[in-house]
């Protein structure tokens, strides 16, 4: 079965917001898993700069720019990693914050020796989101083939302590854009400076993905919430995979890359001409 993890609840004030040229946000994460268990996450979050072209508007004749995303994020390059590796409550990770074209992508790194090894730091890492984290599993099938399975919906509640944190930080974001706009109202919050894009998982070479949302070319910044399969699952015969020594017992350092699928994060206010509502969130809190 498919499903959707937001709801759209179409808002005409949200309108503003795109109005404002701010770019809305996107968040990727990878998993890859070997042999024994053990493995890399890696979520990345690309902050647009005030000049680059929203997503989706590319090919237009006149693509639009994202505007002023610098009137809300107040920090930049190592200090936004420290920032960011302050929000994180697993310490075990690795954040960096690079910039190119005026452009900034952090990388948040963490490394586990099995699956109950991942599914704790998964676990600990969306913090109070925690219990909404179902577990992964990755299952020897007997046939020299693995299965790694995990629900659609855990990059969500794994990376959502973190934006909330830097949101309300403001040494690091001004939420009202130097008075472009006032996110920290009801109407808005902090689910609108980030926007989970996509997820995908290695095993022994084969990758599968997932994605959760295609941009319009409207230059506003909305798109379409697409289905999705409830997990993620990636079936590999490792067997098959030389290794660096050929032993087939590992993957091949230069045939594995880890994918870094590009994410946007929302620094610069919402643009989307829609609340997202996080479903499964929303439940929880009715509870």
């Amino acid at each position: 079965m498919k499903k959707k993890l937001f709801a759209i609840v179409a808002i005409a004030a949200i309108l503003v917001m795109a109005l404002t040229g701010c770019q809305a946000a996107m968040v990727s994460s990878n998993v890859e898993v070997n042999k024994d268990g053990s493995g890399t996450k890696t979520i990345t979050a690309v902050i647009l700069g005030d000049n680059s072209v929203i997503p989706g508007t590319e090919e237009n004749e006149s693509p639009s720019t994202v505007g002023n995303n610098s009137k809300y994020l107040l920090v930049y390059g190592d200090d936004l990693a420290a920032k960011i590796k302050s929000y994180c409550a697993l310490t075990d990770v690795t954040v960096t914050a690079t910039e190119k074209d005026g452009d900034t992508t952090v990388v948040i790194t963490y490394s586990f020796t099995s699956m109950d090894d991942y599914n704790r730091k998964t676990k600990t890492l969306a913090k109070d989101e925690a219990n909404m984290i179902e577990d992964a599993t990755f299952t020897d099938n007997g046939d020299g083939t693995y299965t790694f399975k995990e629900c659609s919906d855990n990059t969500q509640y794994t990376v959502d302590n973190i934006f909330e944190s830097l949101f309300y930080d403001e040494t690091a974001f001004d939420t009202s854009g130097g008075g472009d706009l006032e996110l920290d109202s009801p109407q808005y919050g902090y689910t609108q400076i980030y926007k989970v894009m996509s997820a995908s998982a290695t095993v022994g070479g084969e990758t599968v993905s997932t994605e959760f949302f295609k941009y319009d070319n409207s230059g506003t910044g909305s798109g379409t919430d697409l289905d999705y399969d409830d997990y993620l699952e990636v079936t590999s015969d490792f067997s098959k995979v030389p290794t660096d020594g050929g032993d087939g017992d590992g993957p091949n350092v230069g045939l594995i890359v880890g994918i870094v699928v590009a994410a946007v994060v929302v620094i610069g206010g919402a643009v989307a001409a829609a609340v997202i509502v996080n479903k499964k969130k929303q439940n929880k809190s009715q509870d």
